[in-house]
């Protein structure tokens, strides 16, 4: 029973390993699309203000800082009088638009970067440093081009920065006006959600997948789209696969248990006759009438009758079991045993030679006779002993038995008779 449970929980445990493998495995290649398809909407929505800035009207500023309309901390940072667009409103749509598709935990910030303006959201008047070259700074950081004959997809680019234990990571949009900058507009967001986002699919989807594991099972490289060679690797976490597989297996073990139990019970009610744990008799006409080279011993309680009448039927009942237990007691492994009868029981033994038959079955009776099942007074019993013989069926063997049983009896009980 312990080996039998070892070697299933062996095999169910190695089982649940390489199906939950698989599973994450072909998954990965969902979760890459998902990533990548959520980077395509941010590119989306911020290649899109490229069209609102190109649109817009514009009006005079003096120089100041100003808020943007229907928000409290984004402004706009005037170093230089003149005429610039009005273009505060759709850097707040462009910000809501992306918190619909990120969290705005992780959208840390949207700047529009001029020659004399810079349009912030959000905006710390206190710490912001106003730089005046800061257009020229970032084109010369960024290798951007200054002229251009016209918008290609290829301009916008997202860069990785590091900013103290924080990495961000700039998608920038250079603005060209008749061929040359005018603008750069620039959306920061933090690059954990990366980390945020494959934590809601493992949840979502049940998988175990880890950022940064490149020496990971199955490490899989994602590329960053817009990148030149910002790429993330995402591999399977083995000690979450293994966890997740020990819950599993708990689980269907439990469940095996529950419906094994369940079954054990109405199996052994439905095999097993109650009184004496013996198969029943309509059970082999189910499931044995079809055996074949077989022996048979079939064997009745002397004068049960008389037992019963004299000691009572609980008495009766009880040497009734005793004989039950010692024939489950003497059965051999490949031993059928059956509650034939009232008082009467059969055995089903491998094809057995005439004296190794009646050698068993004078073991049974001698067994009986020594067993102390009445005051003063021996229980014995009678046996019928055969063997199946070609071609004949295991009913015809046991009715030779159920002759030689009878002849037992006339020869003066207590007796094995072999026919």
């Amino acid at each position: 029973m312990k080996k039998t449970f070892i070697i299933r929980a062996f095999l169910l445990n190695i089982t649940l390993l390489i199906l939950v493998i698989i599973y994450n495995y072909i998954n990965i290649n969902t979760l890459d699309y998902k990533i990548t398809n959520n980077y395509e909407k941010i590119i989306s929505i911020t290649r899109h203000f490229h069209h609102r800035y190109l649109n817009a009207e514009y009006e005079s500023y003096k120089i100041g800082t100003y808020p943007i309309s229907g928000t409290s901390n984004s402004g706009v940072i005037i170093l230089k009088d003149g005429t610039y667009p009005k273009i505060s409103n759709d850097l707040n749509d462009t910000y809501n638009k992306i918190i619909e598709v990120l969290p705005k935990d992780y959208v840390k910030s949207l700047s529009l970067i001029m020659p004399n303006a810079q349009y912030v959201l959000p905006l710390d008047s206190e710490n912001y440093v106003i730089n005046h070259n800061q257009l020229e700074d970032i084109i010369k950081k960024e290798n951007i081009r200054s002229s251009f004959n016209a918008f290609r997809d290829d301009d916008i680019t997202i860069k990785n920065h590091d900013k103290g234990n924080v990495k961000n990571q700039s998608i920038i949009l250079p603005i060209y006006i008749k061929r040359f900058i005018e603008a750069i507009f620039i959306v920061d967001i933090d690059i954990s959600n990366i980390d945020r986002y494959v934590d809601n699919y493992n949840n979502e989807m049940m998988t175990h997948y880890e950022v940064g594991n490149n020496n990971g099972l199955l490490t899989q490289k994602i590329k960053i789209p817009y990148t030149k060679d910002e790429n993330i690797y995402i591999g399977l976490s083995f000690f979450c696969i293994i966890i997740c597989v020990l819950k599993l297996y708990i689980v269907i073990e439990c469940i095996y248990q529950i419906f094994h139990r369940v079954y054990l019970f109405f199996y052994q009610r439905i095999m097993y006759d109650s009184m004496t744990h013996c198969l029943r008799r309509n059970v082999f006409d189910i499931k044995y009438k079809t055996l074949n080279s077989r022996s048979v011993v079939l064997f009745d309680i002397d004068h049960f009758k008389f037992i019963n009448d004299n000691f009572g039927h609980a008495v009766g009942d009880k040497v009734i079991i005793a004989i039950g237990k010692m024939l489950q007691r003497q059965a051999k492994k490949h031993h059928l045993y059956f509650r034939w009868g009232g008082e009467e029981f059969l055995v089903v033994l491998p094809k057995t030679n005439k004296q190794a038959l009646l050698s068993y079955a004078e073991t049974l009776r001698a067994a009986v006779e020594e067993m102390p099942l009445l005051k003063d007074r021996k229980v014995t019993i009678s046996l019928g002993v055969s063997e199946q013989k070609q071609q004949e069926h295991i009913h015809q063997t046991i009715y030779r038995a159920d002759m030689a049983l009878y002849q037992a009896k006339q020869l003066g009980r207590n007796k094995s008779h072999y026919l």
